[in-house]
């Protein structure tokens, strides 16, 4: 328990400073002659410190000047000169030959308490003599006790402790700890008798306290049976009373102890309360949970996005008859819309809406943002219907639900969900968000609309409640996509410079101006400003990984179609303010194969992060298009790390076997897709029937799969 420190570290307590010779009369008048018959520089005399407040600077002081008036400089005894080579009879004459209050005086003990001693006992001892000579012990405090007793416990007179144990309990009353530090002594002197007053001090006693007890009467030299009695009683008591749980070494040495002086009786009622407190300890009780726990539960459930388990969970706390609340119902919404089950979110949330006659915002706001989530734009709707057939008024929603609806509406028409922003701004300017503004910029540069999403931007600036920097980030980092959607490789490079300029760039927005630069054919930007991350200590995160094996993936096929890229036509100077260096990288020409290069890469992907499906597939479509064996590798090293296939896995794998006219391994593949329930898309399809007629099969069969591919999709529509 060593306590912060005066003047010793960082998170030292300022002490009053004292500045004597300021508040001397004589001195005042000695430094005022001196200022008179000093040049005109001004050379103040700084007084004798003998502690210091320097809570604002680390730094030690200069060295005081010479005083001009001849008279002898009296010791400092400074807090940084306090360390192991001070001795203690110059601090103790200090002290007495100057004048000081009782709280410098306890302050200066203190840091020699903690800077001389160097677990010296007798130094220690010395110390604390002298706070009770001045009559400062006053102010220690339970951390100053204990490192005292820590140090005093290692000498040879275990009385000291109990002096300071009993001059504590004046001024506070000790705990555990100093208890255990009194009884440590009291062991390794074999002092049974006192360790039993001791112990019976303590209001509530810990198994480590019995140690020391039985240590003690172990190491005592001249054992009385009354001592060990007693002792046997106080452990006896501990068991019924705290249900203290003893060590085996303890138990072992009390049992050992009993049996050379021949307590029989001690020793059966000894191990019947140590079988009573493992049989209290090992009995079986009711769960001790709560509302509050079950809702953690269901939240960690719904960020996993695991519904059953979220479920079972809800059902377990209704079994147990504690009645959930809102936060409840919405961590249970969450789950459910996160892992896609839409049925059971509807029937939840018309259940909550029957049962409390209102509308719950944030269920509906998870409802709606779950089911865009999963393109599910239906069910979002069908919840705004449900709302507005509620007649839930404007101002009853909150900002969250506002932005999920427009996020709603730029799903069907941007028009529409810029209109619906204008009136909520016209209405009162705190119903619109930053957010809506992002969900605006972005449907605008999906859309290639520059000028609107532009337009769009700059309401941000006019919004009544300043955004944060962090929110300033997130509206920047849609700009930028929507600024690349938009084909504007140089304005989204802009923007990126201002966020830098700002300290606003971060990992995120970097794996976007790498996907952005790829986005518009920019591979070898990309591949430059990838670099330049690795070259300034940042890793890349795994969307900055993902977009670079796409570039590498699409690399071969600028190469074969001889496709001609002007990578001169951004300013230099443009892009040397964006960071991006390394302008020696030759991406387009590179002596390096691709798939090496895309392997070099998932090797030191996979030493920073755990690759996800998203950069398998990448991977996997990265071979395909050069080398099928390599891919077909990539795919079962994606199934030993239980990483689950998508369809676009499936789908790039059979553009592979089509590229390379392997209908062996397309049947294969479309086998292990059918066998993990992945229903393909006409894409897949399309691949599987292409390495079929590039295999040169029969005719018959591929029109036998392309009726049974016809029938599929027919029904998927349906």
């Amino acid at each position: 328990m060593r306590p912060a420190l005066t003047f010793s570290t960082r998170r030292a307590k300022s002490s009053k400073c004292l500045w004597q010779t300021c508040s001397n009369v004589q001195c005042i008048e000695q430094f005022f002659n001196h200022y008179k018959q000093s040049p005109p520089i001004i050379k103040h005399v700084k007084p004798s410190l003998y502690l210091l407040n320097r809570s604002n600077s680390t730094h030690a002081l200069k060295r005081q000047e010479e005083d001009v008036s001849g008279h002898e400089k009296p010791t400092k005894i400074h807090p940084r000169m306090m360390n192991k080579e001070l001795t203690l009879d110059a601090l103790i004459a200090y002290l007495s030959n100057h004048k000081l209050n009782d709280v410098q005086k306890f302050a200066t003990l203190r840091t020699a308490l903690y800077n001389t001693t160097q677990y010296d006992h007798e130094k220690a001892w010395m110390i604390y003599k002298n706070m009770v000579q001045y009559k400062v012990d006053g102010f220690l405090k339970p951390n100053h006790y204990g490192n005292l007793l820590c140090i005093l416990k290692f000498g040879h007179s275990p009385l000291r402790l109990l002096e300071v144990i009993e001059d504590m309990k004046k001024h506070i009353t000790p705990n555990n700890y100093h208890y255990s530090q009194v009884l440590y002594a009291l062991q390794r002197s074999g002092l049974a008798e006192e360790a039993c007053n001791q112990l019976q001090n303590i209001s509530d006693p810990r198994p480590y306290h019995y140690h020391s007890l039985v240590v003690a009467l172990k190491k005592c030299k001249n054992l009385d049976e009354k001592i060990l009695e007693r002792a046997t009683e106080l452990m006896l008591e501990g068991m019924k009373r705290h249900n203290a749980e003893l060590d085996n070494a303890t138990r072992a040495m009390t049992v050992a102890l009993l049996a050379d002086y021949k307590q029989s009786e001690l020793i059966l009622k000894f191990l019947k309360a140590v079988d009573s407190v493992n049989q209290k300890k090992h009995k079986k009780t009711n769960r001790p949970y709560n509302v509050y726990m079950y809702t953690s539960l269901i939240s960690g459930c719904a960020r996993q996005s695991d519904g059953i388990g979220a479920k079972l969970l809800y059902d377990e706390m209704k079994k147990n008859k504690l009645k959930p609340n809102q936060v409840t119902y919405t961590a249970l919404m969450e789950a459910y819309g996160r892992s896609g089950d839409f049925t059971s979110a509807i029937r939840l949330m018309t259940k909550h809406q029957r049962q409390y006659k209102k509308v719950n915002n944030s269920m509906i706001t998870s409802l709606v943002v779950n089911a865009l989530r999963h393109d599910k734009v239906e069910v979002a709707e069908n919840a705004i219907t449900f709302m507005t057939k509620k007649k839930v008024q404007l101002h009853q929603t909150d900002g969250e639900l506002r932005a999920a609806i427009l996020w709603l509406k730029t799903k069907r028409d941007v028009s529409v969900a810029r209109k619906y922003f204008d009136d909520l701004y016209m209405q009162d300017k705190k119903y619109v968000n930053n957010v809506m503004i992002n969900h605006l910029v972005k449907k605008y540069g999906r859309e290639g609309d520059k000028e609107n999403a532009m337009k769009v931007y700059k309401k941000q600036f006019k919004l009544p409640i300043p955004l944060t920097n962090r929110e300033k980030s997130r509206t920047k980092h849609h700009l930028v996509d929507a600024l690349f959607h938009c084909r504007d490789v140089p304005a989204a490079i802009g923007v990126f410079i201002s966020m830098r300029n700002q300290a606003m760039s971060d990992e995120i927005t970097m794996a976007m101006i790498v996907k952005g630069l790829v986005l518009n054919d920019e591979g070898e930007l990309a591949w430059r400003i990838f670099k330049t991350l690795q070259a300034n200590g940042t890793e890349p995160n795994l969307h900055a990984y993902t977009s670079i094996l796409k570039s590498l993936a699409d690399k071969g096929s600028y190469m074969k179609k001889k496709v001609k890229i002007n990578m001169d036509r951004l300013d230099p100077d443009l892009l040397k303010s964006a960071g991006i260096r390394l302008s020696d990288l030759n991406f387009n020409h590179s002596p390096v194969p691709v798939t090496t290069e895309a392997l070099q890469l998932f090797r030191r992907l996979t030493g920073f992060h755990k690759p996800n499906v998203y950069i398998y597939t990448t991977l996997i479509s990265c071979f395909a298009k050069n080398n099928i064996y390599q891919a077909i590798n990539v795919f079962e090293h994606m199934c030993s790390q239980q990483v689950h296939p998508t369809v676009e896995t499936y789908t790039a794998l059979l553009q592979g076997c089509a590229i390379f006219r392997n209908s062996d391994i397309s049947f294969a593949v479309f086998k292990h897709m059918q066998a993990n329930q992945v229903e393909p898309n006409q894409l897949t399809w399309q691949y599987l029937l292409k390495s079929m007629l590039r295999s040169r099969l029969d005719k018959m069969e591929v029109d036998v799969v392309a009726e049974v591919a016809r029938m599929a999709l027919e029904n998927k529509k349906n």
